[in-house]
């Protein structure tokens, strides 16, 4: 169970990265066989999390109805992304990174090779100061998968490069890397624990 956190923040919704579907084969590929948090999280770089507690309102349309972002928050993020330019990431697999938990637990994933995700993710903090359950240093990835030694981390790295190297038209002779262009951020959000996130507002960079 996640810790207790101030009534204004939730383990349940998220202001995240979205990588674009040209490259989640093969993170999925990898993601579906190792990480335990397949069927919760989409493939993602958090920006914020824990964000704040029900970012989203429910809009009736007629017999159905739908979640949506609320326009306060919205109002924030945008004073934000108006001023960020869209800008191209590479998620490179050549060496992807891992967070050593404890000797028999470790998180292996993939970084950008830009620091335009450090800025974004300073100016949203700025922006959204409330947001400081996590005081750890910022460090964008995107997790892959876990592990229970050191050398399971080294075949889970080698997977990485396999899938990617497979999936993608990536030559021989290039660095394995995942291309991303980014123009917009999104928040989700997740009903329980053990449900799956779900995007409850896009919002574009650059747009005003």
């Amino acid at each position: 169970m996640a810790r207790q956190l101030p009534a204004h923040l939730s383990h349940k919704s998220a202001l995240a990265l979205l990588p674009s579907s040209s490259i989640t084969a093969p993170i999925e590929a990898v993601r579906r066989v190792h990480d335990k948090h397949f069927a919760r999280w989409p493939p993602h770089i958090n920006l914020l999390y824990p964000f704040l507690a029900s970012p989203s309102e429910t809009i009736e349309q007629g017999a159905t109805s739908t979640s949506q972002l609320k326009e306060s928050i919205r109002t924030r993020i945008s004073k934000v992304t108006r001023n960020i330019a869209p800008f191209h990431v590479s998620l490179s697999a050549e060496l992807p990174g891992t967070f050593s938990h404890s000797q028999r637990s470790k998180t292996v994933w993939l970084g950008p090779s830009t620091q335009s995700i450090q800025q974004l993710q300073a100016d949203f903090q700025a922006e959204f100061s409330e947001c400081n359950a996590d005081q750890r240093p910022f460090t964008p990835h995107l997790s892959m998968g876990q592990a229970g030694s050191e050398q399971g981390a080294l075949l889970l790295r080698e997977e990485i490069k396999k899938s990617v190297r497979e999936l993608t038209t990536v030559k021989e002779e290039l660095p394995m890397a995942l291309d991303w262009y980014v123009d917009k951020v999104f928040v989700i959000e997740r009903t329980g624990y053990k449900d799956r996130f779900k995007i409850v507002g896009t919002i574009e960079l650059g747009k005003e």
